[in-house]
């Protein structure tokens, strides 16, 4: 009798087989389509995250990301009624991007400082494209123009909010789901309730530095190691995905279904074609969608980056197989997951579509910050040629000095997050206080 995890370990098995009898049938498309996710890897994804994922690793090591869970506590408690454990895993997501944050998420649920409502509604949350992806892989490197990566960015960020919010509206109460997490959360905040939040941020760092016990050299050496391999991933990721969306194109379905789209006079063949591509790219690898979509012009007006924007919300199915590994010890419920994705992609739709113009135009007015003004981002923009320079394998676009610019710019985003999280922690303390006295 076959079970559903039989079945589906079947059709994995068939669609393997049919993975490698199309590579030998066609082995030339294959081999393009390898190189083509080799090329966008190697030239574009590989130097933008590297100095990236190397000092978020070194931070990580050092105990700053724990303490800036820490500051994140009240913004997370008092806005979306998650536990301040959800403030690592939240700052996590919001630096290294998505899927790191499943990593921490899994742990908190295995070491059962959250519930299972709560991590689902955290990995919800934190699943986000990093703003390095979206400003300067995406931007810069693919469409040419890092206030296009900008408007993404905050696009995709105002749909995590709003997602926040709505999820936040369904929670349940800890103490009837989880008495035991709910007695020991009582306990710890009792524990705790004299100390500040910056104090307690400050614990948190020398605790964390403690258990990491590395010294720096040997910290450096393996933040070097983990962030290579962690690009390789990706790389191997977007080579495989990238096969098997030419796959799917060798069995024309995707011509069949733009004959269908082109015969109802809304599109072009061949950019129906194109179209579909970009979204069946998308849909598998969030890198090669993005790629697809920001190299050619395929449909009018604002549409077509709200489809874009849509793709980065759902995330790509790889990244869903990374979040799967990532939590499959745990309770975590992927379609829960699922649903979050499909609901990011729907609101990112309909945020860019109602206010891609108008939030183009106050960018295009305001004074560009100094990193996109930078010499090189400034030629790039000018001339056109990076889509050109990539797809004919000559000399790709030269992001490695526009790092520290993006850094200091993730660093304001992060600045301005931590301020609001004092003034919540500030108001909330005050009204503490004021209470006993007005009872008086």
């Amino acid at each position: 009798m076959f079970t559903a995890k039989r079945l589906t370990t079947l059709l994995l098995g068939c669609l393997a087989m049919l993975l490698v009898f199309c590579m030998i049938v066609f082995p030339d498309r294959i081999f393009q389509a390898s190189l083509q996710g080799l090329s966008i890897w190697w030239k574009l994804v590989f130097p933008a995250l590297l100095p990236f994922l190397i000092i978020t690793e070194i931070l990580r090591g050092l105990g700053f990301l724990h303490a800036l869970g820490t500051l994140l506590e009240p913004l997370l408690r008092y806005l979306f009624r998650l536990p301040g454990a959800g403030g690592w895993p939240l700052s996590i997501g919001l630096t290294a991007g998505a899927p790191s944050a499943a990593i921490a998420i899994g742990e908190l649920r295995r070491n059962k400082l959250v519930t299972r409502g709560e991590a689902e509604r955290l990995l919800s949350l934190s699943h986000v494209a990093s703003p390095m992806v979206l400003v300067t892989v995406i931007g810069v490197g693919f469409m040419n123009n890092a206030k296009l990566g900008m408007a993404l960015a905050l696009l995709h960020y105002g749909a995590v909010l709003i997602m926040g919010l709505l999820e936040r509206l369904k929670q349940t109460s800890v103490a009837e789901e989880e008495p035991a997490i709910a007695t020991s959360r009582l306990s710890y905040q009792a524990a705790h309730s004299t100390h500040s939040t910056v104090r307690k941020s400050i614990t948190a760092l020398r605790a964390a530095h403690a258990n990491d016990g590395r010294t720096f050299g040997k910290l450096l050496g393996d933040s070097v190691t983990h962030s290579i391999q962690q690009l390789m991933v990706i790389g191997g990721v977007m080579i495989i995905f990238s096969v098997l969306a030419q796959v799917i194109a060798l069995s024309s379905i995707t011509e069949y279904a733009a004959m269908v789209l082109a015969k109802r006079d809304w599109i072009p063949l061949h950019e129906a074609t194109l179209l579909l591509n970009a979204l069946l790219s998308g849909i598998l690898e969030i890198h090669l969608g993005a790629f697809a979509m920001g190299q050619n012009n395929l449909l009018a007006g604002n549409w077509q980056y709200a489809i874009l924007s849509a793709l980065l919300g759902w995330g790509g199915l790889s990244a869903h197989a990374q979040v799967k590994s990532f939590t499959l010890s745990t309770d975590i419920r992927y379609p829960m997951f699922l649903r979050s994705r499909l609901l990011h992609a729907a609101i990112s739709f309909i945020l860019t579509a109602v206010f891609w113009n108008p939030l183009n135009q106050w960018l295009a007015g305001i004074a560009s910050p100094v990193f996109l003004s930078h010499p090189i981002l400034t030629q790039a923009v000018h001339s056109g040629q990076t889509g050109a320079r990539l797809t004919n394998g000559s000399q790709a676009f030269d992001v490695w000095m526009l790092m520290s610019p993006i850094m200091l710019w993730l660093g304001i985003v992060l600045l301005l997050l931590l301020l609001l999280s004092v003034i919540i922690a500030f108001v909330v303390q005050s009204l503490g206080r004021s209470a006993p006295n007005s009872k008086r």
